[in-house]
């Protein structure tokens, strides 16, 4: 674990071209396997589909790939050209087969379930990736039957498929799903992954533990924020729960995701990349239709996709019970706005109308920091919602904290106040943004 707070998590480089005149050929394989990580990652929106996409990178992989013929799971026609858009349905499975004894004990249940269910719209004209999370205690009627969305796997593959593509309304052209393991290997692959937290978090039950500041997980540690649903926060000497709650734990697969794909510009991102794909031939599954030339194909067309080009949303729902089974159900009218958005391929969060609240922490230890900041910021016209101490005080960098789907907003904070950057991190309870003041912030 990195105990570097001041070190942010950085942005992908981005080109819009192929190298020199006289570096044509090694340019454009150099951007075609930028371009394959690059887009798997991004695929993997739920942290589990970035996996499958970095296999199909590599001829010695592919054939190896556990795949399911596309005939089999009643897909939707493909899209004509790859600048259409397209549809992957991503299933993070709780398989314990093969899972390596390091990545510690979760439970001994037979079998597999869909612990993660996620749309994935590629949007290649647009150079966008949108992620939809579908929690997976929605409620859903099967052949008659109602049964929370995750039931539907049990019937395989096929029946998920349809029960997502059907609840929706949506047209699903690709399928990938991991396991646990293929999830965690790909993280360590990657050299672990930079987040941001405000406060010491910590899950009792999922393992997972951390200190405030910027930090790296590798992936035992990521796996276990991924399966989070009892997470905490220490504030002001307290434990707190914070979204512990399946819908928090998919924003925190989101927030993950973003949190891969923003550093894929490291060399640890690259090196081994052969001989992780030799090594996870266990963990991943594919339809027979999304073969190599296809994911080359389709990486080449989102070759500048950076983090701003990440839409991601959680579908909004509200408890519901009934004959003594707790479902979720769409909360109308904002399901139904939702869903349109990501059928029509429209920016998801502008369904909210989003009114920014940002809190401001003093991470320096310069008495009246934090206020100082936050006049400014209130005088820019956003909307301080809070003025506080951080926990720490040797932050050497100005972080402004944010959620994927707002990291747009984070920015321009950062351009309002001319210094610090924006990532990718958990805020506190009622912050759309957290700005952590440090050493580089003005001292009067």
């Amino acid at each position: 674990m990195s105990d570097s707070p001041e070190t942010p998590a950085t942005s992908p480089s981005q080109g819009d071209g192929v190298g020199s005149a006289t570096t044509d050929s090694e340019g454009s394989r150099k951007w075609v396997k930028r371009g394959i990580i690059g887009f798997l990652v991004a695929a993997n929106v739920t942290v589990f589909g970035f996996l499958a996409v970095l296999w199909l990178g590599a001829k010695s992989v592919t054939a190896s790939v556990s795949t399911i013929p596309a005939s089999e799971l009643d897909l939707a026609d493909r899209p004509a050209t790859l600048s259409e858009p397209r549809t992957f349905l991503l299933i993070g499975s709780d398989s314990r087969e093969n899972l390596p004894e390091e990545l510690g004990s979760f439970g001994s249940f037979g079998g597999q379930r869909a612990d993660v269910i996620m749309l994935l719209q590629v949007l290649p004209e647009d150079r966008e990736i949108q992620l939809l999370s579908i929690p997976r205690d929605t409620k859903v009627v099967v052949d008659g039957s109602a049964m929370k969305i995750n039931g539907a796997f049990g019937g395989g593959p096929a029946s998920i498929v349809s029960a997502v593509s059907e609840f929706a309304e949506v047209p699903i052209h690709h399928y990938l799903q991991v396991s646990f393991a293929g999830f965690a290997s790909i993280v360590d692959a990657v050299g672990g992954i930079e987040m941001t937290f405000p406060y010491p978090a910590r899950d009792l039950k999922s393992h997972f533990e951390v200190g405030a500041g910027t930090r790296t997980l590798d992936g035992p540690q990521a796996l276990a924020l991924a399966r989070s649903r009892s997470y905490q926060e220490l504030q002001d000497g307290q434990w707190v729960s914070v979204a512990a709650s399946d819908i928090g734990r998919t924003e925190r697969q989101q927030d993950l995701l973003l949190a891969i794909l923003t550093q894929l510009d490291r060399p640890s991102s690259i090196s081994g990349f052969q001989d992780l794909l030799r090594a996870l031939s266990d963990f991943v599954t594919i339809d027979d239709a999304l073969d190599e030339d296809t994911i080359i194909q389709l990486a080449w067309e989102m070759r500048s996709l950076g983090a701003g080009g990440m839409d991601t949303r959680t579908l909004p729902v509200k408890d519901f019970y009934e004959n003594g089974v707790a479902y979720v159900v769409p909360r109308q009218p904002l399901a139904d706005a939702v869903l349109a958005a990501f059928r029509d391929g429209a920016p998801l969060t502008n369904t909210d109308n989003l009114d920014i609240k940002v809190a401001v922490q003093n991470g320096n230890g310069r008495a009246g920091s934090a206020s100082l900041i936050g006049d400014l910021l209130l005088f820019d016209g956003w909307e301080v919602v809070a003025t506080e101490n951080a926990e720490r005080s040797d932050f050497a960098r100005t972080l402004v904290v944010t959620r994927p789907n707002l990291l747009s907003e984070a920015e321009k904070i950062v351009a309002d106040l001319g210094f610090g950057v924006a990532t990718v991190g958990r805020t506190p309870k009622g912050a759309d943004v957290v700005v952590i003041v440090g050493l580089d912030a003005p001292a009067n």
